[in-house]
């Protein structure tokens, strides 16, 4: 079982995960399917490059990989090649489970776009920084000021896409930019409200210490949340903000809500103690405690408290 004490770590990496499946299945597909009719529509495209769209709509991502590999043998800054390549390398990275197989793919992406956008009259140039935007943004947070970088540019020259606000608001997060980041969340949430933009929003506004935003959002989230475990992440910070303001009444509702969807909450237990330790209630703050053992013996600050 994590502890509490890590929760705003695993949590924030959890939410990025959570949210860029979410949006790579909303947004991705829509823009591909715009991205081929242009690709199929551009002048300079060959009947081969057709076949390569069959197998684009065919989702048959490491097929064009290598025919766009075999392309690039003979002609090493082929356009469209380098196009065609980038995007399947970004579009099949998306769909590999672990690190080890997604960082190659995605660099691989990046040094095609790259490459592509040194040739003259480059088509597409709009969304070949979109999709470098996102590429950069998986990469992790040493690259989240190039992935706003692009996505930024990708706007300024005419392209929007119904995941942009997103992953412009998780790349300012990234880098610690949290009010960037929330202008694009609650532009995200303002185009298709949901649970886990809320939620987003909520931490986000936490991590600002604007605990009066922070609760407006976490609650609204708590009201949309499809999923027990979303619900239970809001509550926590909830009850976290309550007890900042010594709001112990709200704190105590918000932490027996999740005691009654998940008896077995270790750190539900605990911080009933740390509310009744604040009002002075010294031995009922034990027993909450020993719950919190009891439940897990290795939870550090039960532990703690009991016996230090």
């Amino acid at each position: 079982m994590k502890r509490y004490s890590n929760y705003h770590s695993s949590a924030k990496k959890s939410l990025i995960l959570r949210i860029t499946l979410l949006i790579l299945a909303s947004g991705l597909l829509g823009f591909l399917a715009w991205w081929g009719v242009s690709l199929l529509n551009h002048q300079s495209l060959s009947p081969a490059r057709v076949d390569v769209m069959a197998l684009w709509k065919a989702g048959k991502y490491e097929a064009i990989l290598k025919a766009g590999s075999a392309e690039l043998k003979k002609r090493p800054m082929d356009t469209e090649a380098l196009i065609f390549s980038g995007f399947a390398a970004f579009q099949k990275a998306m769909s590999e489970t672990t690190e080890d197989k997604r960082t190659p793919l995605i660099d691989e992406s990046v040094a095609n776009l790259r490459r592509a956008l040194l040739l003259p009259n480059c088509p597409l140039q709009p969304q070949i920084h979109y999709i470098l935007g996102k590429a950069y943004f998986h990469k992790g947070k040493y690259f989240a000021d190039e992935a706003v970088k692009e996505l930024l540019l990708a706007r300024k020259l005419g392209y929007n896409a119904s995941d942009m606000n997103e992953y412009l608001g998780l790349s300012y997060s990234l880098i610690a930019h949290y009010k960037d980041a929330a202008q694009y969340f609650l532009a995200a949430v303002k185009e298709h409200p949901s649970d886990i933009l809320y939620w987003t929003l909520g931490q986000t506004y936490f991590l600002m210490n604007d605990l009066p935003n922070a609760t407006k959002y976490l609650l609204d989230a708590v009201h949309l949340a499809r999923e027990p475990n979303l619900e239970q992440r809001c509550r926590f910070l909830l009850g976290t903000i309550y007890r900042r303001n010594k709001q112990f009444d709200l704190a105590t509702a918000q932490y027996n809500k999740i005691l009654a969807a998940n008896p077995n909450s270790a750190d539900a237990h605990y911080y009933l103690g740390e509310i009744q330790l604040a009002e002075g209630n010294k031995d009922a703050a034990r027993a909450e405690w020993r719950k919190a053992f009891m439940i897990d013996p290795l939870h550090f600050n039960a532990n703690q408290r009991l016996f230090n």
